[in-house]
C-alpha cells in the first residue's frame, strides 16, 4: 500500500487523505464525544496522512496526563472524563490507519486501556465481559441501568461498523440507558479487540447468536426482550442478525450497506484499505470480491422482525439507496431517511439517536 503522500499535498495544505478523513468523519468525532476544540487543534497539526495516528496520540497523551493528575488530586469525575477523551483520541488515531500496523495496534491498545480506566466510574458502570465465540471470546461492555421502570431490563446488543469499536459506541449507548435499556456493545470479528485474530465475518448472525446465548445466563436482564443496533457496516450486520437470529425482538440498522461492493470505487481510500486488512484479503481485487460477500440479497427475504432502517441522504460512504432497497424488500421494515443526513446521521446525532432509542424502547418494553 505504498503511497506518495507528497504528491497529494500542495505546500501548506493537508494531503488528500487527511482532507478526506476530516470531510467524511468530522461530525462523527464530535458526536461521539471528542470536543470540537480538540478535533480542530489536532487536525491543524496534520498535513500528511503519515502523521495522523501520531498527532491524535499527542492529543490522547494530554488527556492521559490530565486523568492521572486528577486522580492524584482526588478528582474522580475529572479523571473519568479525561480517560474517556484519551480513549477516543487514541481510537481516532488508529481507526482507519492501516499503513503502519505496529503504530496502529499500539494506539488501539492505549485506547482500550484508557477506556478501561474510565469504565467502572461511568453511570451506570461499564463491565468488561467475554462472550464465548468458537474457540475464542469476544470482548464487550455490558451496562445495566440502575432503575428504568423494569424489574429486569431489556437489552440492546450494539454492533460497531468497519472501523468503530465497543468504546466508541458508548455515546449512543447513553440514549438507550436513559430509557431503561441495558446495552451490550461488542467487538465482533474484524472489530476492535478482535480485529487482530478474527477476519470480518459476512455471516454476522453467528455473533448475534453468541451474544444472545451469553445474555441468557446474566441475572437482572430480561432475555425475552433483546434488541440489536448496528451502525455503518454494522447496519449490514444488524440486518443479517434480524434475518437469522429470531430471538431478537427489534433491530435498528443505521447507515448499513445492502451489498458492500456496489460503490467500492467511490469509497474513501482509507475505508478500502481498512476493509482489505480486516477481511484478510491479500489484494484490493480480493478485497472487492470479499466485499461482495457482504450482501443482503438472500437474507432480506428472511427478515420478519421489526426493523428500523435509518440513513442519510447526503451519506457519501453508504449511499441512501442501500437503505431504501432494504426497506423496500422487508415487509416488517420502517425507513427513516434524513435528507441532509451525513454518514451515520452524525450531523443530526441527538435527533436520530433519540428516534432510534425511542423506537427500540417502545418495542422492547411491551
Amino acid at each position: 500500500m505504498a503511497h506518495d503522500q507528497a504528491a497529494d499535498s500542495p505546500a501548506g495544505k493537508p494531503d488528500a487523505r487527511v482532507q478526506g478523513a476530516a470531510a467524511h468523519w468530522g461530525y462523527r468525532f464530535t458526536a461521539n464525544g471528542t470536543d470540537y476544540g480538540d478535533f480542530t487543534a489536532t487536525l491543524a497539526r496534520i498535513s500528511r496522512w503519515a502523521d495522523w495516528c501520531r498527532e491524535w496520540g499527542v492529543t490522547a497523551t494530554h488527556y492521559e496526563q490530565l486523568a492521572e493528575a486528577a486522580q492524584d488530586a482526588g478528582q474522580p469525575q475529572t479523571a473519568t472524563g479525561a480517560w474517556q477523551r484519551a480513549a477516543l483520541a487514541w481510537h481516532w488515531g488508529k481507526f482507519v490507519f492501516v499503513d503502519d500496523p505496529v503504530q496502529q495496534r499500539a494506539a488501539h491498545e492505549r485506547s482500550v486501556a484508557c477506556f478501561f480506566r474510565a469504565a467502572p466510574a461511568l453511570t451506570p458502570p461499564a463491565e468488561l465481559v467475554r462472550i464465548p465465540y468458537g474457540d475464542t471470546t469476544l470482548a464487550a461492555y455490558l451496562r445495566v441501568p440502575a432503575a428504568g421502570g423494569f424489574e429486569n431490563a431489556p437489552v440492546v446488543i450494539m454492533v460497531p461498523g468497519l472501523d468503530s469499536t465497543k468504546e466508541e459506541l458508548q455515546a449512543t449507548a447513553e440514549y438507550y440507558l436513559a430509557r431503561g435499556l441495558a446495552t451490550l456493545a461488542i467487538d465482533g470479528p474484524g472489530q476492535g479487540e478482535s480485529e487482530y485474530e478474527l477476519p470480518i465475518e459476512p455471516a454476522y448472525e453467528k455473533v448475534a447468536t453468541a451474544a444472545v446465548d451469553y445474555l441468557q445466563d446474566r441475572s437482572g436482564l430480561d432475555t425475552e426482550r433483546i434488541g440489536l443496533f448496528g451502525v455503518s457496516l454494522g447496519g449490514y450486520y444488524a440486518a443479517r442478525a434480524a434475518a437469522y437470529e429470531k430471538r431478537l425482538k427489534a433491530v435498528v440498522a443505521l447507515a448499513g450497506p445492502y451489498r458492500f461492493d456496489l460503490d467500492w470505487d467511490e469509497l474513501p481510500a482509507q475505508t478500502r484499505a481498512t476493509f482489505q486488512v480486516r477481511s484478510g484479503a491479500k489484494s484490493e481485487a480480493e478485497a472487492r470480491a470479499r466485499a461482495a460477500e457482504l450482501t443482503l440479497e438472500a437474507a432480506a427475504a428472511h427478515i420478519d422482525t421489526p426493523l428500523l432502517v435509518v440513513g442519510g441522504g447526503r451519506d457519501a460512504i453508504v449511499r441512501a439507496y442501500h437503505q431504501e432497497r432494504l426497506a423496500a424488500e422487508v415487509k416488517s421494515a420502517e425507513l427513516a431517511l434524513y435528507p441532509d443526513g451525513s454518514h451515520g446521521v452524525t450531523n443530526r446525532a441527538y435527533e436520530s439517536r433519540s428516534r432510534m432509542a425511542d423506537w427500540l424502547a417502545a418495542r422492547l418494553s411491551s
